[in-house]
């Protein structure tokens, strides 16, 4: 989960959730371009993305209010962002993503957007061969 501006008070957000962030970036000339207060969690080589999903709701959910005050007074959007490996190993199962019910509630509630980086991870090392 991920609140970005290109510049806002990231100390108050975190404040005001009572939540830790894993990560922040703060605009700067050249890069990053905008500052961002992100919270991460990390699946590791786990293939099933929903149960990772639920806890993040379990933290945020209860905070929807929060959130979209959060939004509206500081001038914030709000990103929820999958960065998946996908393994080319044709012996290797694919990551599953699921968004029920209670995850678009959520992200309908706080219009979030959600962003989904896909990459080709090679544990076989085919792309060597080349």
């Amino acid at each position: 989960m991920a609140f970005d501006a290109d510049v806002f008070d990231t100390e108050l957000v975190t404040q005001e959730l009572g939540i830790e962030p894993t990560d922040l970036m703060i605009k700067k000339n050249p890069a990053p371009k905008r500052t961002s207060w992100k919270y991460k969690l990390v699946a590791g080589k786990d293939l099933d993305l929903e149960a990772y999903l639920e806890k993040l709701l379990d933290i945020f959910e209860p905070k929807i209010d929060l959130i979209n005050d959060l939004k509206k007074r500081l001038n914030l959007e709000t990103r929820l962002q999958f960065v998946i490996d996908i393994d080319i190993n044709p012996e290797t199962s694919t990551p599953y993503i699921g968004l029920n019910k209670r995850a678009i509630r959520f992200l309908n509630l706080t219009e979030t957007e959600v962003d989904f980086d896909v990459y080709k991870a090679d544990t076989i090392g085919l792309l060597d061969q080349e």
